[in-house]
């Protein structure tokens, strides 16, 4: 099996690689890390290899970063001169690592998942224990690692039902190549029972919960608040429409739903968060079609605009945690269309009341969490969410009592990057032992 998927990815490389190479030099786009990816590692990597242990954090990309920051925050409580290596797979993840994750000691690409890429790289960067974030099953890098001795943890674990179908259809692989993890570190009871249905050993699984919980409650302090009230000029009393993570086809149905909520309430702002700020053109264009004219974060930042205008474009990585703080209706984008959801708990944590779409497969356990307490409204299009949204504003009680429900419901989940320390530190321990 490992036979046949080796093929097909030697295969694969060989006929699209030089078109990509083609790409990349023409385009400019991926030259970064590239070298990287295919496992030419700077030795500065192994600098202060006294620094003990070494922990390897794989977080593929802006959503994992945020996931591992307070599992880092532990880690260096219990491994106070570690040395930790961060690995990302897109750019975007890459530079907010660099951002964010500031107890890290080295910051790379994750290699590509070829035989001989892997075991170099983990030759050179030589590493205690690996930890990876969500799931990140890569069968070459997982057998290198068993076979160098490495030590693996898989993180904040989920399975969605899709890629559980997925999966178990080819589970006599899938279970091979779960053998390789020495710990399943999952969410949710839920994702326990379909990753030892995948063929993962039960003794090896573990439910610790989400450590975005640990994240999201402390972040969620008034200073950030205040700071983006000034950068976007808003007053407590502004009524503010948020659609964060929105994806291609979903700003269409949010500009729809804002322009019935501003027949009702004239003054609404409406603040436009995409996925992926390459589509900031794309957004902008369809304001244009609406005759909504907008500014952008970037020129609120560097002092080039002031917001005069009723809608504002967050075209900058990182900040939509904080502009939450401002919201009055938030919506949560990736789930209008089939594409699983994105974390509604961030809102959540700032005690806003979360509606999204009904596709929100990679984030189950939040959904029913804030649905069980009102926090969380699933809406199915514009005038559904119009229609709950409005519901709300004309009971402002109602509105912050939710909220406020939803945040002590995240404040009641936290522990789960402390639980992952520790088994952490047992396994590393195991590994001393048995070395």
């Amino acid at each position: 099996m490992y036979f046949v998927y080796n093929l097909l990815l030697s295969l694969a490389t060989v006929f699209i690689l030089p078109v990509f190479i083609v790409y990349v030099f023409m385009t400019g786009k991926y030259k970064e890390g590239l070298k990287e990816r295919f496992g030419f590692i700077s030795r500065r990597i192994i600098k202060n290899s006294s620094f003990k242990p070494r922990l390897w954090i794989h977080a593929c990309s802006v959503g994992e970063v945020s996931v591992v920051k307070p599992i880092i925050s532990e880690l260096k409580k219990i491994f106070p001169c570690s040395y930790i290596i961060i690995s990302n797979t897109t750019k975007s993840g890459h530079d907010l690592a660099k951002q964010e994750l500031k107890d890290a000691s080295a910051y790379l690409y994750f290699p590509l998942d070829l035989w001989c890429v892997v075991k170099k790289v983990l030759r050179i960067t030589s590493p205690d224990i690996i930890l990876i974030s969500e799931t990140e099953i890569w069968p070459n890098f997982l057998k290198a690692a068993k076979r160098q001795g490495i030590k693996t943890i898989l993180v904040n674990g989920r399975i969605s039902s899709r890629s559980f179908n997925g999966y178990i259809k080819i589970r006599p692989f899938i279970k091979k190549v779960l053998q390789n993890f020495d710990i399943l570190s999952m969410i949710a009871k839920r994702d326990a029972k379909r990753i030892i249905a995948m063929g993962a050993s039960s003794e090896r699984v573990f439910i610790n919960g989400n450590s975005k919980y640990d994240r999201l409650t402390d972040l969620a302090n008034s200073s950030f608040e205040e700071e983006i009230k000034a950068i976007l000029n808003i007053s407590k009393e502004d009524k503010v429409f948020i659609a964060g993570s929105t994806r291609r086809g979903e700003e269409e149905i949010i500009i729809d739903a804002y322009l019935k909520f501003v027949n009702i309430h004239p003054d609404m702002l409406l603040v436009l968060a995409p996925r992926h700020i390459d589509r900031t053109e794309a957004v902008k264009e369809l304001l244009r079609q609406n005759k909504l004219e907008f500014v952008m974060k970037t020129d609120l930042d560097n002092g080039k605009s002031k917001r005069d205008r009723k809608v504002i474009i967050i075209n900058t990585i990182g900040d939509l945690f904080k502009v939450y703080s401002v919201g009055t209706i938030i919506f949560c984008g990736g789930s209008l269309v089939p594409l699983g959801g994105q974390n509604i708990l961030e809102a959540a944590a700032w005690g806003k009341v979360v509606f999204y779409g009904p596709s929100m497969e990679h984030f189950l356990d939040s959904k029913e969490l804030l649905e069980e307490i009102g926090a969380g409204i699933e809406i199915r299009d514009a005038d559904d969410l119009v229609k709950k949204g409005l519901e709300l504003l004309k009971d402002q009680e109602r509105l912050h009592a939710l909220g406020k429900a939803g945040r002590e419901a995240v404040l009641a989940k936290r522990g789960a990057a402390r639980r992952t320390a520790e088994l952490t530190r047992v396994l590393l321990e195991e590994r001393v032992i048995r070395g």
